[in-house]
């Protein structure tokens, strides 16, 4: 099987290029044949991918942050072309939700030596996503991240000084929600349909997610202080926050939400149209290198 690998060079702050020598050097070493793209603006890793699918590479590697992973594949979705990580971004969310290894070298051994496994995919209305998708706060953050970014912030900093602008203008949202048939009211301070086990950096909002199980799992944080949400913040590092009265998770198919007043989505980290949002699952679309 021949590799192509698609590397976004600014990613991590150098960290990809560093990572793409030590892929091609092992590739090499391994008589492996592979070919080299270099993504130069946003959304060009989308067309790499469709690209490198229509050349028939069997492996398409993304090397790069959750951004890059996500460009290289929405394109794989519903084909036979497996997508493989080489995480080297800043938060690597969907790559923990897959046991990938941040050591580009520790990667690598599942890259050449790894089993290649189905899993499910997400939608957010009619817009894919792969890891996790929602509304309310996490919005506010990355908005909030941005603006500081403009502000020549690093990408940590710039999300956790995000995190503290948006408590301060922090808003609770009526929603209705149904989930399966499920139906919930909640003054919701986030929702977040997760595929993936993590986002923002490591925050573990889904923690019993399972790529692979056909289901979405669903954390709705609601009725909620300020103060309240900065004790919350080192549970949602550690996934603990799922036990906690002001958390409702469940697992579901097909989830509705309609909010007032009413909230962007977002889709793996990408800011999108306005709720209301309908999340599904799509089983078992995308094809993913893990470890044996």
């Amino acid at each position: 099987m021949d590799f192509c690998l698609i590397c976004n060079p600014i990613a991590g702050r150098g960290a990809a290029l560093a990572a793409l020598e030590l892929t091609k050097e092992r590739l090499e070493k391994e008589g492996r044949s592979f070919v080299v793209k270099m993504s130069d603006y946003p959304g060009h890793a989308v067309e790499l991918a469709r690209e490198a699918s229509g050349e028939g590479h069997g492996c398409i590697v993304a090397l790069g942050g959750d951004g890059t992973v996500r460009e290289v594949a929405l394109p794989l979705a519903h084909s036979d072309a497996v997508l493989a990580l080489v995480p080297c971004g800043t938060g690597n969310d969907f790559a923990r939700a897959l046991a990938i290894p941040s050591k580009p070298e520790a990667a690598l051994e599942i890259l050449t030596g790894g089993r290649d496994q189905r899993i499910d995919t997400g939608l957010a209305n009619e817009t894919a996503f792969i890891n996790v998708s929602g509304f309310g706060f996490d919005v506010d953050v990355l908005d909030a991240a941005e603006m500081y970014k403009k502000k020549g912030l690093g990408g940590k900093l710039a999300y956790w000084r995000g995190i503290l602008h948006s408590l301060g203008h922090l808003k609770l949202r009526r929603t209705e929600i149904n989930a399966d048939g499920q139906a919930l009211t909640r003054n919701v301070m986030i929702m977040a349909a997760g595929n993936g086990t993590h986002f923002g950096g490591g925050m573990r909002i889904t923690p019993q997610a399972e790529p692979a199980d056909g289901l979405l799992d669903v954390c709705i944080v609601h009725d909620i202080s300020k103060l309240r949400v900065l004790s919350m913040l080192p549970r949602l590092q550690k996934g603990t926050h799922i036990t906690s009265k002001y958390v409702t998770y469940l697992k579901a198919r097909e989830i509705t939400a309609v909010c007032e007043p009413c909230s962007r989505a977002q889709v793996d980290g990408e800011v999108i149209e306005q709720t209301p949002v309908v999340f599904r699952v799509a089983p078992q679309s995308l094809t993913v290198r893990v470890a044996k």
